[in-house]
């Protein structure tokens, strides 16, 4: 049975991930501190999961996890708020950069080859630059603690790809929406906007 990691698997983008790699038939483990998912974002696959509530800055614990030798990593598991990085620049660091590499240089040190590493970023690090419309080779211009993470997060994550050989694909996602999305969030884009506004 092929095996997957989720992190941040309880919230809105990784709940989607994990159901829909359930029905695929993977065995899928998931670790989420639940500080921005909720468990019952999982709550049809429960029984079809492991869920572990746990922080992914705990690197012991976290390669515990990662000896269990996945065929993929899934890296969603982030403080997504640009507002948290900037009153707490150092919290959100350890989330959103610091766990990433550390996973990323596990899995070198202890030759770990998944089929893929996955890393997800944001658009947060266009920053405000005015070309549009954004590509992959855009311009970047990471103007918060939370799009600068990110940013180094995908140059890791690329590197430990070209560098040492693994697997690895970051991606971005912009205005994302669906199933499980909270639509009190700041974060929630248009859609609750245009919702907000019909109502």
């Amino acid at each position: 049975m092929v095996k997957a990691l989720v992190t941040g698997g309880a919230g809105f983008i990784g709940s989607n991930l994990v159901i829909s790699l359930v029905e695929k038939g993977y065995q899928v483990t998931v670790v989420d501190d639940l500080s921005m998912g909720v468990k019952a974002n999982l709550a049809t696959v429960a029984d079809q999961i492991e869920f572990h509530e746990h922080d992914v800055c705990d690197h012991e614990f976290m390669h515990s996890i990662l000896d269990e030798d996945f065929d993929y990593i899934y890296y969603l598991a982030a403080i997504a708020s640009v507002a948290d990085s900037v009153e707490r620049p150092y919290e959100t660091h350890q989330v959103n950069q610091e766990s990433v590499v550390d996973t990323l240089e596990y899995l070198r040190v202890k030759g770990y080859q998944p089929k893929k590493f996955l890393f997800t970023s944001s658009a947060a690090v266009y920053g405000n630059y005015p070309e549009l419309p954004k590509r992959e080779d855009s311009r970047v211009q990471p103007l918060t603690p939370y799009a600068v993470d990110k940013y180094a997060s995908e140059r890791f994550t690329i590197d430990y790809g070209d560098l040492y050989g693994l697997s690895t694909v970051a991606v971005r996602f912009f205005n994302v929406f669906g199933p499980r999305q909270n639509p009190n969030s700041p974060y929630s884009g248009v859609l609750s906007i245009v919702t907000n506004c019909l109502l």
